[in-house]
């Protein structure tokens, strides 16, 4: 035995002897993260999905253009509304730049506190849908390891290209969350066609979630959460308003803020062009999934991996019928950690318009699928999954600018591509 696989297995065992204490675990799960320690399962079905390597059709490969570099573990990247030239860059760390792409400019932007260990940091960004008028902005980061915070920023001064700075500001609180671990803590924050901020939240870590939050309509844990920031609370204690239509407004035994629950650790999310939710959820040791979520849906997390059981048989069986079942879906002989992306809208690559890009985070592919007009009862066949090829990157996130065109960042080497045709 190794010495790596020593403290992997030391630190397991120390793990499983403190199970009655909160802090304990979840200091140990900082040190060593348990999704590091996934295995590689694979499986037959796995060949129905799509190649792992191999020719492409040339219409279906694409290549990756570096377009800026010299980041540091890079979170997330967030187009300025309406804009393909600039956006703003985050850092793990709690840094972020606001870039230029075509001049090349980088520029502070902001820097706050965050806690790094495991999957915490600063970890998303969403733009207010008025921004131009009201320049506000919102970040999803950990001040500490046992809390998710989601904060409202103002951009005070520092918009033009011209301006050799930017000046922002926190004004205030608009949520926080406990965190039992120091991973699944999800990340990503999205406004959506109806101008409501969609926050996901995972299940709050460790393995499997012990706890069953994804499934407790009591916690917001392993759910997608819908708020409008612009109203006032009606309801006790809160910072924002419940949109009128949210599914469980005015149920007694769950959270008026949860759109959707049964999610293990949405990382990354974006909306189709029919203002319908897709989500990319990271799986435990098996599969990774790509679903559209409707509102009230349960997505299956713990009883389901994707649309396999995860808990007994029988007991995933006989709730089937009452969770939503993935779009697509890969097992982990093609990769281990799913990276969501958007449904392509660019003019470079027209044989992927009306497709969503996604990735995986260990190994560097990247694959398409068509989105379904109706949620389907099965994930999608292999023949429409397209592989698209594999690049030596660690595929953190994707952006999207004003114009439908597709980025991916490099989380080891700090470096931004720009999807691009092959020569």
């Amino acid at each position: 035995m190794n010495f790596s696989v020593k403290i992997s297995t030391i630190l397991l065992h120390a793990v499983l002897l403190t199970t009655g204490c909160t802090s304990i675990r979840r200091g140990i799960v900082g040190i060593l993260s348990f999704d590091d320690m996934k295995k590689s399962g694979g499986s037959a079905a796995d060949k129905l999905l799509a190649p792992t390597e191999g020719p492409l059709e040339p219409k279906d490969g694409f290549s990756l253009k570096p377009v800026a570099s010299s980041f540091d573990s890079i979170t997330d990247i967030k187009f300025l509304p309406g804009e393909s030239d600039r956006a703003v860059i985050l850092e793990k760390s709690g840094t972020a730049y606001l870039v230029d792409f075509k001049s090349n400019k980088k520029t502070l932007f902001l820097k706050v506190s965050v806690e790094t260990a495991s999957e915490l940091g600063l970890l998303g960004l969403a733009f207010h849908p008025d921004f131009a008028s009201q320049r506000k902005f919102y970040l999803h980061y950990n001040p500490r390891s046992d809390l998710s915070r989601i904060s409202e920023w103002k951009w005070l001064e520092g918009y033009s290209s011209n301006d050799s700075q930017v000046l922002t500001k926190e004004t205030r609180t608009i949520l926080e969350v406990d965190q039992p671990y120091q991973n699944h803590n999800g990340g990503n924050l999205v406004f959506g066609p109806d101008k409501m901020l969609y926050i996901g939240f995972g299940d709050g870590g460790w393995r499997g979630d012990p706890e069953n939050r994804a499934q407790n309509l009591k916690n917001l844990l392993g759910k997608m959460l819908r708020i409008d920031i612009d109203q006032p609370s009606k309801l006790g204690g809160r910072a924002y308003g419940i949109p009128k239509d949210n599914p469980f407004l005015g149920k007694t035994k769950a959270e008026p803020e949860i759109f959707a629950y049964g999610l293990r650790n949405p990382w990354k999310y974006s909306f189709d062009s029919r203002g319908r939710l897709v989500v990319a959820d990271v799986g435990q040791d098996k599969w990774e999934e790509i679903s559209i979520v409707p509102p009230g849906g349960n997505m299956g997390w713990r009883i389901f991996e994707a649309s396999h059981c995860y808990e007994s048989a029988d007991s995933c069986d006989a709730q089937r019928k009452d969770v939503i079942s993935p779009i697509a879906e890969y097992g982990h002989s093609l990769g281990s950690s799913v990276t969501g992306g958007f449904q392509y809208a660019g003019k470079l690559l027209p044989s992927l318009v009306g497709r969503y890009v996604f990735g995986d985070f260990i190994t560097g592919r990247v694959w398409s699928v068509p989105l379904p007009d109706k949620i389907p009862a099965e994930p999608t066949s292999g023949s429409e999954l397209k592989f698209h090829g594999k690049w030596d990157v660690l595929i953190s996130t994707f952006a999207q600018d004003a114009e439908g065109e597709m980025y991916v960042a490099d989380f080891s080497r700090g470096t931004v591509y720009l999807i691009v045709p092959n020569k």
